[in-house]
């Protein structure tokens, strides 16, 4: 529906389904394991550049095998149980982005990676040039690299003022981290979430228990919880970065002090630390059970390249070696990290503008309505999503070019989160105009005022289909899917049609009756009962793989629907069957939030009946309904509450307003329902 010039015709992939999706509505590995029940494993991979996502064991694999009791079956039970479901979630290629959303490299702001995006001096790619080509260099591209690391270990240490036998090179931080975990003879590692959420992947690979010490409040580690902990599980190996990525706080070097003095390797994670200004190698010299790593990927912007090092004790450092890949770090890398490390003065006027950069966006997100950033040390900010969804707001900026973060559960409970990366100049001028559009987009002062008047009535119902979720990829999709297995194209302005006109609350009803509409009506048409049979076996799924249902995604922000909770008694006022009504809020860890739910079992909108029934379930006289059909509008009216119209995904906020108005809403809020502040 609404096909776009980014829509990209499927029909080879699913095997003659003439079907089309709309890339910016598929979240990645959801759309693909509801689409790979409609194709082989082999097809499955020409899916990959379309859905976006990175894994292509997952993609072919048409159950995903899990560590809860899913067989290991075929080649997969010669494998590790207990990594069936492990899967870290990295930022992905630019390149690949771009088509993805039909913007050109040159025109994305890549805000996701704390990377270092001002060109590469020229001293630094004529040195990688002159090593891959010459023999006299020591190492070219047909030799291998020198596994002693010998030049490269000598630059590092006198940058840090250390011994090159206080030095160990890595194929960047993580290869450093990974050969730290399996050196360690350690049971229990101590981490501090939200943190680096490569830590407790690398803890999974090496079986090593990962005990997690919350920070507090403010984002500062809890060193005393820290020190319990050590000495509670007898925990050998602690990892804090510093400055902290998601968070940008610093670890003091007093608190490492403290730290050091347990008996426990204490690693500090230091990639951005030439963004703090300040480190804790001035502290290996009094500590041997300290370590420090570093990166040329953030600061020197070698990304790319894969260059890191550890600073410790001469023992361990040794050992460290000893077990390293004999080759991690290739002759390109080396060359440019020793370049970098020659022309680190002017790499640093590069620094310097990241961070000037980093205060104008800061300036600008705290006079921004949605967003709350957090102090940082470092080259990005972590911001708090106020008021809408911060998945969607991530999603929005993401089709329009700007690449920022968004972690969910990855590293912590950071679902209410976004981080965004300092950029060049041109970068923060397309952040500012994005956020700008939307606060335009998605907020309606005039609405946001008509429903501060209603501020108070007793109870909140809110229809689930448009308003709570989005479903233009499941409901809505297995009306599409369903007609055509009947023979019948319908598309999603006929569905939109329908739904504007009103009685069109039952989707397995509308589908019917569409698809009688659309000649399915002869000697052989379905009945409703075939109908609705087919509609549930796309929504549903079946064994062959997840239903439509797997693609729905919450629209309104749920701290919110929380603080809302506060005040107000919440309900679910629905046409889906109790069961799909259950789903969606177990799925989306609703269950808590709404009080009252009345579903197709309590009656169809525009009748009344599901209404009266919530609000005296409530035992509330006044309220209000949210709802994006003129059937909810027209029920709440009956109800004798206020119906508040909500402007479903992908509709038109001007075409909605009008329909919905003349049901008689009394204002229309945006997709998301950010409005729903004015209430609190």
């Amino acid at each position: 529906h609404n096909h776009t010039k980014r829509d990209r015709p499927l029909g080879s992939v699913f095997r003659g389904r003439s079907c089309w999706v709309q890339r910016k509505r598929i979240p990645g590995i959801s759309a693909l394991r509801a689409a790979s029940r409609l194709v082989r494993g082999r097809q499955a991979a020409k899916l990959l550049p379309v859905l976006g996502f990175f894994s292509l064991s997952l993609a072919c694999d048409r159950g995903l095998s899990t560590s809860h009791g899913v067989k290991m079956a075929g080649v997969l039970k010669y494998t590790r149980k207990d990594l069936a479901s492990l899967v870290y979630h990295p930022v992905r290629p630019l390149d690949v982005i771009s088509d993805e959303i039909g913007i050109p490299v040159e025109d994305i702001a890549k805000l996701d990676a704390n990377e270092n995006l001002h060109p590469v001096p020229e001293e630094l790619m004529s040195a990688v040039t002159d090593a891959l080509s010459s023999l006299s260099s020591g190492c070219s591209a047909q030799i291998y690299p020198d596994p002693t690391q010998t030049h490269l270990r000598a630059a590092i240490a006198k940058l840090h003022d250390v011994s090159p036998s206080q030095v160990c090179g890595g194929s960047g931080s993580d290869d450093i981290l990974d050969i730290i975990m399996r050196l360690v003879d350690a049971e229990t590692c101590i981490i501090s979430p939200p943190t680096f959420g490569m830590y407790k992947f690398l803890g999974a690979l090496t079986k090593i228990k990962i005990i997690e010490v919350p920070r507090k409040p403010d984002f500062a580690v809890n060193v005393e919880a820290v020190v319990a902990s050590i000495r509670a599980n007898k925990c050998r190996l602690v990892m804090l970065p510093s400055p902290n990525n998601p968070t940008g706080t610093l670890l003091p070097n007093e608190d490492i002090r403290i730290l050091c003095k347990e008996d426990a390797l204490i690693v500090v994670d230091e990639a951005y630390a030439d963004f703090a200004g300040c480190s804790a190698d001035e502290l290996l010299a009094e500590y041997p059970n300290l370590v420090v790593c570093r990166t040329f990927s953030k600061w020197a912007g070698l990304a790319g390249l894969r260059a890191g090092y550890a600073l410790g004790d001469p023992a361990l450092i040794e050992r460290m070696l000893a077990i390293k890949q004999p080759y991690n770090v290739n002759v390109a890398a080396e060359a440019m990290a020793r370049a970098a490390l020659t022309h680190r003065e002017k790499i640093l006027v590069t620094v310097r503008s990241l961070g000037a950069e980093l205060l104008k966006t800061i300036a600008f997100l705290e006079t921004y309505k949605f967003l709350t950033p957090y102090p940082t040390h470092s080259n990005f900010v972590l911001c708090e999503v106020v008021g809408v969804n911060a998945a969607e707001l991530h999603r929005y900026l993401r089709y329009k070019g700007i690449l920022t973060r968004y972690f969910g559960t990855q590293g912590g409970q950071l679902q209410n989160n976004i981080r965004i990366s300092a950029g060049r100049p041109q970068d923060t001028v397309r952040l500012i105009a994005a956020l700008e559009a939307f606060a335009a987009e998605r907020f309606n002062p005039a609405a946001a005022a008509t429903l501060g008047e209603l501020k108070g009535v007793d109870c909140l119902l809110f229809d689930m289909d448009g308003v709570l979720l989005d479903v233009s990829q499941s409901y809505r999709q297995a009306i599409l899917d369903t007609a055509a297995h009947f023979g019948v194209t319908i598309t999603g302005a006929d569905i939109g049609a329908a739904k504007a006109k009103g009685g069109a609350n039952n989707d397995w009803a509308l589908t019917h009756r569409l698809g009688h509409e659309g000649k399915m009506g002869d000697d052989a048409a379905p009945t409703l009962e075939a109908v609705t049979a087919e509609f549930e076996r796309r929504y549903q799924g079946a064994d062959t793989g997840p239903g439509l249902k797997a693609l729905e995604r919450l629209l309104p922000s749920k701290k919110v629907l929380l603080q809302l909770k506060e005040k107000y008694k919440l309900a679910v006022v629905t046409g889906r069957p109790r069961s799909d009504c259950d789903f969606a809020l177990n799925a989306f860890d609703l269950t808590d939030v709404f009080e009252v739910c009345t579903c197709m079992e309590d009656g169809i909108k525009p009748d009344a009946a599901p209404v009266t029934k919530a609000l005296a379930a409530l035992n509330c006289k006044t309220g209000i309904l949210f709802g994006d059909t003129v059937d909810d509008c027209r029920a709440a009216v009956a109800a004798g509450i206020s119906a508040i119209g909500v402007v479903a995904p992908g509709h038109s906020v001007k075409a909605d307003t009008a329909v919905l108005c003349g049901a008689g809403a009394e204002a229309v809020l945006s997709e998301g329902m950010a409005e729903l502040t004015a209430l609190l």
